[in-house]
């Protein structure tokens, strides 16, 4: 227990004000630093080679300015705001601005589909949305679901391209701001961030995260990263997502680290082109990008100055670690975790010997882990059981804000269930075996199969549909849909498109079915529900 103490009193005796009152999640992760007016904070490199810089003092003072134009469009403490922003400057600002005002902040993914934005700005009860030109018809077909005004901040193109009528202009918005205000004294308990997490439910759960939270993911960032004040962590991970927002993003911020980001599509060749051009010293990104970069990079020139790489998201797979390995340029270090408590499993920096590829060396310092039976009793080593977690003294989420009831299941007595089940080989390594529920992890992104589901039933050949995950070698896991046909319906080429346009149009393009199989009946349970594991089971492989 004192070892435990220990972590979370280094954790928290860092921080530049008291965790118990006053803590403010942009004060931590940006205003704190700007003593010193040259301490970088982000590098931004764009697809066409242009690259933007901005120290800490840079960011704090624009994201003030955001603050000022989030309260001119009707927003006060305690009101939500969303952003559906990629990898881009205006999604900092806007999240910082938020925190420092108190006011909650609701990212979304840019690649949803209309039906997922709508039902999330409902769901969080969003008042004002802020939005990168590219996604603004999304965005407006959205708007048009919800019976309600809601404010649109929107990031224009050149020449305002994607402005709207009734649209306020991010930038132009910004320029007018001359007098700011300080950020406000929120406690440690109080919400910074509404995030959703894909389930098999109809309704998405939104995760409360509180000022306080990214205080729990310190111990992973400094277990795991073990970043220096010389390394660059280049962030890959969308911060539509808690690892992309939290565990690479607030978290290394908090501890004063630069980060560089990517806005562009995935190529390992770019990849490995800023690595290099920026002399970034350690990557964070989802395992399936590392599956192409490692493949490319085995070929190709990678930067002396990268040293190492974590990963969380999705499982890793022994090739993918193996073939990183072998670069000489660190191990590729897995992590587990969740938005509702952090990264709680991982492969840690400077430990004895080096993983194992596609294991788990242990919990994180800070957070007491076990694998339960479905009684809740330890399983022997080797079996399978459940990753259960002791209720920390600090956790990234305090609930969900639209399933409260839910949140409470998803405790017994002091211990957290995951949902996700793994084994414990002999020498103690952790093997992940799969979720316990119906969630699709695919290219590291949770899909819930309710919303694909929903949205392949809207064609009207289609009478019933699941969405279940199948074995991919590229991506780890797709998206199978498994469909009984209406009558009437077209033929499989042509309705296989069509749903598949559906998916991407509704819900998003990560999340479209790349298998549609289609079946005379759907098996069932004898109480009428569809036993999705006899439709995960075959095929195997896709």
């Amino acid at each position: 227990m004192t070892a435990t103490n220990d972590v979370w009193s280094a954790a928290t005796d860092q921080l530049s004000r008291d965790y118990a009152t006053g803590l403010n999640t942009a004060v931590e992760a940006c205003e704190r630093w700007t003593g010193d007016r040259s301490k970088l904070a982000l590098i931004i490199r764009h697809a066409n080679g242009e690259r933007e810089s901005l120290t800490y003092y840079e960011l704090a003072k624009q994201s003030a300015q955001v603050t000022e134009v989030l309260k001119r469009s009707g927003l006060k403490r305690g009101d939500r705001v969303a952003g559906v922003l990629s990898r881009q400057r205006e999604v900092w600002l806007t999240a910082l601005a938020a925190w420092r005002a108190g006011i909650v902040y609701v990212p979304i993914f840019t690649g949803f589909g209309s039906d997922a934005i709508a039902q999330r700005l409902s769901e969080a009860n969003v008042t004002t949305v802020v939005v990168d030109y590219r996604s603004r018809t999304v965005v407006d077909e959205a708007l048009g679901q919800i019976n309600r005004d809601i404010a649109v901040v929107c990031v224009a193109g050149p020449r305002g391209v994607g402005m709207m009528r009734g649209d306020w202009s991010f930038w132009s918005e910004v320029d007018r701001i001359s007098t700011v205000s300080e950020a406000v004294a929120t406690s440690a308990s109080e919400t910074a961030t509404l995030m959703f997490t894909s389930g098999t439910t109809s309704t998405p759960k939104s995760c409360l995260i509180p000022h306080g939270g990214f205080v729990s993911l310190i111990p992973f960032v400094r277990a795991v990263m073990d970043l220096k004040s010389s390394d660059l962590l280049f962030s890959t991970s969308d911060s539509g997502w808690s690892y992309g927002l939290y565990t690479s993003g607030v978290a290394p911020m908090s501890l004063g680290f630069p980060r560089l980001i990517y806005t562009g599509d995935f190529s390992p060749r770019d990849w490995l082109t800023v690595i290099d051009d920026e002399d970034a010293s350690f990557v964070a990104g989802a395992p399936s990008a590392f599956r192409g970069l490692a493949r490319y990079a085995a070929s190709h020139h990678v930067a002396d100055s990268l040293r190492g790489a974590t990963c969380a998201g999705e499982a890793l797979d022994e090739d993918t670690a193996s073939t990183w390995g072998a670069m000489g340029r660190g191990p590729l270090l897995d992590g587990y975790g969740l938005t509702e408590v952090g990264m709680v499993l991982a492969n840690f920096a400077n430990q004895p010997s080096p993983p194992i590829p596609g294991t788990l060396s242990g919990p994180v310092p800070g957070f007491e882990v076990e694998l339960h039976d479905e009684h809740g009793r330890l399983v022997t080593q080797g079996e399978i059981g459940q990753i259960v977690v002791r209720r920390p003294p600090f956790q990234l989420s305090i609930g969900y804000d639209n399933q409260e009831s839910a949140w409470e299941d998803r405790w017994s007595d002091d211990w957290f269930m995951t949902g996700d089940m793994a084994r414990i080989d002999e020498a103690g390594r952790w093997h992940y075996v799969g979720r316990e529920d119906d969630v699709i992890v695919t290219s590291g992104y949770n899909v819930g199969p309710a919303e694909v589901e929903a949205a392949l039933l809207r064609h009207s050949g289609v009478a019933e549909a699941v969405a279940v995950a199948m074995l991919n070698t590229e991506r780890g896991h797709i998206v199978r849909a498994v469909v009984v046909r209406a009558v009437g319906a077209p033929p499989d080429e042509e309705l296989t498109k069509q749903l598949q346009d559906i998916v991407r149009e509704r819900v998003g393009r990560h999340a479209y079915p790349r298998i549609i199989d289609y079946v005379e009946s759907l098996p069932r349970t004898a109480t009428g529900k569809v036993r999705r594991a006899v439709l995960r089971e075959s095929p195997k492989s896709g």
